[in-house]
């Protein structure tokens, strides 16, 4: 943590299916809100239902603020295996940002609003995959707007952390806007241009 707020420091990947991936993913589905529908004036609420807060969570306060007040903030809920959780980032700075999280108690009352809204989200497939050096990945299989995109991910404790990429992993992306799952979300690779598509499909479909 900088100045006692939680930081995510993390690492994009093309990468592809292993063949021994097995059938324990967890399915995730991630809406993108607009930042009004958070409110801070009284503590924190989302979409009018007030969000009980940590004695450590309320220190969170001044970040939390100012992710909000950036430009097009990321306002995220995941809602997977009955549960909702609402995060809030910060600006990316390299490969790390603050990152807040809480988990929502109503969490059928959020998938229910959520469903039924037009607010742009992903859908994807999730394996938690420990390597060979004890990294933890998780690897994801996107679906609907996102069909055929595999991205894998990675969180370090330190921006210069050395890691072993696993055979199945490709190129670094964690600098390509265009494959956050916030941009995913708003432009979908299945609406890029044929060419785009082409090229960044050539560089994460991997040879048996």
């Amino acid at each position: 943590m900088v100045n006692n707020l939680p930081v995510e420091i993390e690492r994009k990947h093309l990468a592809h299916l292993p063949g021994n991936i097995g059938n324990d993913a967890t399915y995730i589905r991630q809406w993108y809100l607009p930042v009004e529908m958070i409110n801070i004036d009284d503590g924190l609420a989302l979409m009018g239902r007030r969000i009980p807060q940590e004695p450590h969570q309320e220190e969170w306060m001044s970040g939390i603020i100012k992710a909000i007040k950036q430009s097009d903030p990321t306002i995220r809920v995941r809602i997977s295996d009955g549960s909702a959780i609402l995060c809030i980032k910060g600006k990316t700075v390299g490969i790390e940002r603050p990152e807040f999280e809480w988990v929502l108690s109503d969490s059928s009352w959020f998938e229910q609003q959520l469903s039924t809204s037009e607010w742009p989200f992903v859908e994807k497939q999730r394996w938690r995959i420990i390597a060979e050096d004890n990294h933890v990945w998780e690897l994801d299989l996107f679906m609907g707007a996102n069909d055929g995109l595999v991205l894998a991910e990675i969180e370090l404790t330190d921006a210069n952390e050395h890691y072993t990429k696993p055979d199945w992993v490709g190129d670094d992306v964690s600098g390509d806007r265009r494959l956050s799952n916030q941009q995913l979300a708003n432009n979908p690779f299945t609406s890029w241009e044929p060419s785009m598509r082409v090229s960044l499909e050539c560089r994460f479909k991997y040879p048996d």
